[in-house]
Formats: structure tokens, sequence, C-alpha cells
């Protein structure tokens, strides 16, 4: 389809080289860029990559003509963009290339390759643009000038392409290549000529930003599988699933889809068991929705916490797959590691680990791969797989998620044309920052629309963010029609009865809560606060009643901990346990409680946290109690959702009638008009962004997480195995980032493996105050005397805070 442009007096000549070896002959330029050819090849035939580049091409606003004149530029740009390799002060210092031992004037020499190969890819392009007409002319220089700019920034990092004119204007390359750049002012657009003038040719700026986007994602991978083939000797495969009836076995004769098929055919088939039918309503349901509604861009499961949300993701994925083969992987993406941790041991049950889907996160040990040969650990593929996200089914973080939709690093864009003819399942999407909503759906849904990504979000609290478009282009299929089936039937609403008379005192006292829980003793009680502070001091005020069995959990609590609690709570042996917790249980953790209490917050995480009680709705008698005690907003900060509490008696009775919808049509109309207002929250600076190439910016703008700074504190954990020391994790830590002798790859894949003992030391705290640490290495604090800040094995953030010097929270 695309057509490379004539360059072979550049880059036929052996003498010059790509890449060398100690082991190997080096590797003409030649070679490389061939080899980088061959896996955007490869790309566009397991990936269907060509197709989505041309659609996004028209998206932009292009006519068919220009359509694939503007896709040979994109692709000549990955086939060009090591061109400025013939550099000989570049083959001689860098490649110590000896057809070039006589260059020495390195004085003043440019030794670089990336900001001369755009140099020359525009040269060589331009000739062409020449002969267009006026009009063609400048919005085919706009896209010259977007791929230039990413083959400038391959080895590095995306920024504000703002000064990228003048590096072009000021790359003086005269010395090796006769040519000069003719940027005529009258006749070509780069984004310097301001946004009023390029909407002139680009009709769609998040379409534009996305093609870039796709295109450095599309540089670099194929740039780094094929140096990675010429140095390890061994072709790179892209990882996806090949047949989607063998993938599916497992699942399909699961006893749980087996159950929900027999009862398709009697409906009395879960007559003694009507959780289960309920759940099998909403199962059919929600594919049939699915079948009917193919063609769809975005869908929405929401159903209540219970309802076998996992289980309907999976049979949808599978059955989207089933009815487009284009599409071939499946990611799901969990703003917190306790999600993924639960979903991946649902998942282990119907296909295999490692092998059909890999989690990939901060504290999961990279996926080792064997040689085939030797057996020995292949270190380099299995860590390519790992920052490629190669594997058949990815589940992942929403901060990795976020790193390949508006990442500016390399490494953090690698797996963007992984995503391309995926299913993306999204769970809790309510946990993301609120004041960019309308951001993630604008981009979500053009993402989705144009890498052909099949998006489903799914929640028991669900905003439809499709509410804040008017982009009448996108399609948002609700898969349940009507919710409240589901939410209101009495399994579900009345397996809790839900009491707020603790509300009517205003700001309760933790003494008092104590003795109002303490009633419930004989029970398992649940209690959570919005701050770990003052869940740390209601623990120790009721861990002092007698014959209570009292136990502490929060996002403090290493995963050893965690587990543990989590196997004691669940114990069928454990009649009565109160669990003094923060907003860490209502993330995914599967616990099955009798009662509750609840500091208030906001809407969504009151729902989230009932979802942690009768979870099985088979008890009797469950409440959850609701009271004030801390500030939300100082938790939930620019969190608009502060400003309707269940306090507010509208808001109380929509919570009650689990009527979400209307809860969140009142926070979308003030996220719409904070959206709007004239200063720089304003969307239509969102737009101006992605046109003028501020990639930096928009990174920034679409952070999830920000200001939190790692603090190890070495001290002594007891586990089955024995004592893990904080003080000889942290040397092992030091010891193999020093490791000069080390392949980065190898490297690589030990400090992930190392990476889960080293999160039962590391604390997240706020970056606004100072950390006096004994060591600061390798993006830790580091503190020797660990212990004087743990309290009976819990982190004592109280005391942290007044020896720093600072607050957090």
């Amino acid at each position: 389809m695309y057509k490379l442009l004539n360059v072979e007096h550049l880059i036929n000549d052996k003498n010059i080289w790509a890449h060398t070896s100690e082991v190997k002959r080096s590797e003409t330029l030649e070679e490389h860029s061939k080899l980088c050819l061959k896996y955007y090849n490869k790309y566009c035939e397991i990936k269907g990559i060509e197709n989505i580049v041309l659609n996004t091409i028209k998206a932009c606003g292009c006519n068919d003509s220009e359509m694939y004149g503007i896709y040979n530029i994109f692709v000549n740009a990955i086939y060009l963009h090591d061109i400025g390799k013939i550099n000989p002060y570049f083959q001689n210092k860098r490649l110590k290339n000896p057809s070039y031992k006589d260059i020495h004037d390195f004085k003043n020499a440019n030794t670089n390759h990336s900001l001369p190969s755009a140099y020359i890819y525009m040269c060589e392009v331009m000739p062409f643009i020449e002969q267009l007409d006026r009009n063609s002319k400048k919005k085919f220089t706009i896209f010259m000038f977007s791929f230039a700019y990413n083959i400038s920034k391959h080895h590095g990092y995306l920024k504000d392409a703002v000064n990228f004119k003048d590096d072009i204007l000021n790359c003086s390359i005269e010395d090796y290549y006769n040519k000069k750049l003719n940027l005529d002012k009258n006749s070509i657009l780069t984004i310097n000529d301001g946004y009023t003038r390029l909407k002139k040719y680009i009709s769609d700026e998040i379409a534009f930003y996305i093609l870039n986007k796709l295109h450095f994602s599309l540089l670099v991978s194929c740039d780094y599988c094929a140096t990675s083939e010429y140095i390890n000797g061994r072709e790179i495969e892209i990882e996806t699933i090949k047949d989607i009836d063998d993938f599916s076995y497992g699942y399909y004769n699961s006893e749980i889809y087996q159950g929900i098929e027999k009862y398709k055919l009697n409906k009395e088939y879960f007559a003694d068991d009507p959780i289960n039918a309920l759940r099998s309503d909403l199962f059919i349901e929600a594919q049939k929705n699915l079948e009917e509604n193919l063609d769809g861009n975005i869908y929405y499961l929401e159903a209540p916490t219970g309802s076998g949300k996992t289980n309907n993701s999976i049979n949808l994925a599978i059955n989207i797959i089933k009815r487009n083969p284009s599409i071939n992987n499946i990611f799901y993406i969990f703003p917190f590691n306790t999600l993924v941790e639960q979903t991946a041991e649902v998942l282990e049950r119907y296909f295999k680990k490692d092998i059909d889907f890999a989690i990939v996160n901060s504290i999961t040990p990279i996926v080792i791969k064997s040689d085939e040969e030797t057996d020995e650990p292949d270190y380099e593929y299995s860590y390519l797989d790992r920052i490629f996200n190669n594997y058949p089914v990815v589940v992942t973080s929403h901060v990795n998620f976020f790193n390949m939709l508006f990442g500016i690093g390399r490494d953090q864009v690698f797996p963007l044309t992984k995503l391309c003819n995926s299913v993306v399942v999204i769970d809790e999407i309510q946990s993301y920052k609120n004041d960019i909503w309308r951001h993630i759906i604008i981009f979500l849904s053009k993402y989705a629309q144009l890498l052909n990504i099949k998006i489903i979000i799914m929640s028991a609290t669900l905003p439809k963010l499709g509410m804040m478009l008017e982009d009448e282009n996108i399609r948002f299929v609700s898969l349940i029609k009507n919710s409240e089936k589901y939410f209101k039937d009495p399994l579900f609403k009345n397996r809790v009865e839900l009491d707020f008379s603790l509300l009517q005192f205003g700001k309760i006292s933790l003494e008092y809560l104590a003795d109002k829980v303490s009633e419930y003793k004989d029970k398992k009680v649940l209690v959570e606060f919005i701050r770990k502070e003052t869940a740390h001091d209601f623990y120790k005020i009721i861990k002092n009643i007698n014959n209570l069995n009292v136990v502490e959990l929060t996002g403090d609590d290493n995963a050893i901990y965690r587990k543990e609690v989590i196997k004691k709570i669940n114990n069928e042996n454990t009649k009565s346990i109160i669990v003094i917790a923060t907003q860490v249980i209502e993330a995914g953790i599967d616990i099955d409680m009798d009662i509750g209490f609840k500091d208030i917050a906001i809407p969504d995480s009151e729902e989230q946290f009932i979802g942690r009680i009768n979870r099985s709705c088979k008890k009797k008698k469950c409440k959850a109690f609701f009271f004030d005690y801390d500030n939300p907003a100082m938790i939930y900060k620019d969190d608009i959702r502060v400003n309707f509490p269940i306090t507010n008696i509208d808001i109380m009775t929509k919570f009650q009638d689990k009527n979400f919808e209307s809860i969140y049509e009142l926070i979308f109309k003030v996220l719409k008009v904070k959206s709007d207002r004239l200063n720089r929250d304003n969307i239509k600076y969102l737009f101006e962004d992605c046109m003028l190439m501020n990639y930096r910016k928009i990174s920034k703008i679409m952070t999830l997480i920000e200001g939190n700074v790692q603090v190890f504190l070495a001290h002594r954990i007891k586990t089955e195995n024995g004592i893990i020391d904080g003080k000889d994790v942290w040397n092992e830590y030091k010891q193999l980032l020093k490791n000069s002798d080390m392949h980065y790859a190898e490297k690589a894949v030990n400090i992930s493996r190392l990476k889960e003992k080293m999160s039962y030391f590391t604390y997240n705290v706020c970056g606004n105050i100072e950390i006096k640490c004994d060591e600061e290495f390798g993006g830790y604090y580091y503190i020797n005397d660990g212990d004087r800040f743990i309290d009976d094995g819990k982190f004592d953030r109280k005391k942290f805070s007044s020896t720093m010097g600072g607050m957090f929270l």
C-alpha cells in the first residue's frame, strides 16, 4: 500500500553501520531500515495496523487521495528514522567504524543522529510535497512536521514541540548531507503557525494526536524489535489470541458457564438458588445486548456488587473476539493492585497463567521465558515481552493503561500498538480523578473508534461518561437496559439495611463509636474510615475493650499481612471479628461481613462499602451504619462528589433507591460547567494542545496519581517462611542496580522479582514534606531505623509526620 522514498544513494553503502556487536559483523543501516519495515509489516499483518492508520488519517480531515499520500510519509518516517546515522562523526565516535577513522574534527561536530534523521527525512519528503496544490501542500507539511518530530525523539521522550522548528533550522549537517531544507513560510505550515491556522487543515485534533502517538509507538517498537533481532539473532513474535475456540475451551467447560447454559434451557435449574438465577438473567441479557450492538465502541456493564461482573466480562470479551476476528488481545484495567490480584485468581480457573494471561504492574515479577535450545532463562525476550505487554491477555493497572495512551517516554508507549484491535475491560472507572472525566471520555471514545478497541466499562456505581459528550458518532451501548431490575431486586437491594441514625449527631466521637460497634461483638463487623490516621486511632481505642477480636487493614499494610487478615476473616471458624479499615477495603477485597460502620465520603464509596456486607446475599439482618467524622475533602481533593453527600436528603433518597445515574447527572452538569469556564480548565485547551503537539502538557493533565514519594522503612517482618529483614532487601536492591556486569534485561527481570519483597517495606507519602532519610537511591527514600515508625506491626503515620515536620494524609 505504501511506496518508499528512493534513498539508496544514502543507505546502500555497506560501510554505513546502524549497530555493532562484539560477536558478529556490524549491521548496515540499510539492513536495519529494512528490518524495521519487516516489523511494521508484521504489525500490519497481525494487528491490522495499516487500516487503522489509514482510517485515523482520514479522520483528521483528509480525502482518499490525501490519505494515501500522508500514509506514505507516515511509513517512510519509520523507514528513515535512523537515516541520520550517515553522519560520519556518528560513525566514527559512536560506532568506531574504521571506514571513518580519518574523521577527527569532533570539537564542533554533532555526533547526534536523531535530529539529523528528522532533518534528512523532511528534505527527502519535501520534493514530493512541492508537487501538490497549495492547499494540500500546507496540509501535508503539518503531518510531515509531526512525524519528523517523532523521529527526533525516538531515543528520548516526547516534549512540547514548540521549539522543534528552531531545532531543525539550527541542525547543521551540510558537511555530509548536501541538501538544504526549504521551509518557505508562504507554502508550508508547522505547529508554530498556531492553532487557528492549523485548524483550517486538520478537522479533528484528537485524531491528529492519536495518529502521532500511534506513529511514535510504531516507530520505537519497530526500531526496538529490529535492534533486538540483530543483537540476539531471534525474531520477535507478537503474542495474540490466535485460536479463540482453543482459548475459551476452559471457560466454556467451567461449572459456572455450564450452569448458566442449563438455566437457559430450564428456568427452574436454580430454583433453590435464586441469587444464581438473577446472576444468570443478567449474564444472558448482557450477551444478548452485545450481540445486537456489535458495532458499539464503548459498552457499559452496570451491575450490583456480587452479580458476577468479572464472569460477565470474560464472556463478553470472548464473544467480541468470536464475532470480530480482527480483534485478538484483551486488556483488563484496574485502579488497585488488590483488584488485579483478585481478577488474576479468577482468570487462573480457566486460562493458563503466564501463557494465556500475565499480570503487568509494579510489584509482579516479569514472566520469565526459557531459551528453547538451552532451557536457560531468556532475559532479553522476557524483558521485551513485559515492556511491550506482549501477552494474549494483560491484567494491569490504570497507571500503565494511561501511560500507553498519554505517556511521553518510549517504554510507556510501546504497548499502544497492542491495544489496536483489542478488548479493553475497565473496572471501577469512578475511582479516576473526576475533574478530568470529560477529558478521559473524549480520549477513550476516540481511541476506541479509531484503533478499533472495544471498551467495556463495568462498575456497581457506573458514571456513564458519554453523557458529557456531544459526538453522536461514538456508539455507547448499555449492556443492561434496565439496571434497576437488578439493583432493586430484594436479593440485592434488601440484602443490607441502611441506617443513617448516627448522622444526627454531627461529628461523632470515636469513644461513642467504639461502644456502638462493640454491641455487635458476636458478628463480623467492618468499620471504615477515610483517613489512615483515624483508623489507627480507633483501632488503638477498640482493641483495649475486653473480649473483642480486632484487626486493622489499611493501604499501608503489606501483601503478606493483608492476605493473613483476609484469610482470617473468611475462615469458616471465624464467627466474630471487628475489622478496622480504610478505603482499601472497597478495592475489590473479597470479604463477606454482617455489619458495617462507615465514615461518610462520596456516594460511590458508600455503595462500594455496602458491597462488602452480606456479599453472598445469603445472610439475614445485615446492616450498614453511616457516621460523620473526618472531612472527606481532605482525602477527595478537587473531587466534585464531596458536594453531593448522603447527608443531602435528595442524594440520600437517590442512594437508597440505587439511582446513581441521577446522582451522576448532577455531577456531570457541574463538571461540564467547570470545563467550559473561560480559564485554563476550559476543554478547548485540550484540543489546542493536541493540535500543537504539547505532549508533555497533555501527559501531565492526564496523570491519575500525583505528588507521592516512596519511603523504604527498614524493619523486620515475620512470615510463614521466616523473618524478612528490610536491610537485607535494600542492600540486595542496591547491589542489583549498581551491578555493571549484568545485562540490562537480566537486571530488570531480577529487580522485578525483588519488587514484591520491597513493597513490604515501602510506603507512599505526599511529596510536599521533606524526607529526612539516610539515603536516597533508585527512586526511594531509605530510612535505616524504620522500626521507630512501626507500631504493633503498623506504619505510624502520625509519628512519621511529626518527625518529618510536615503533614500528609
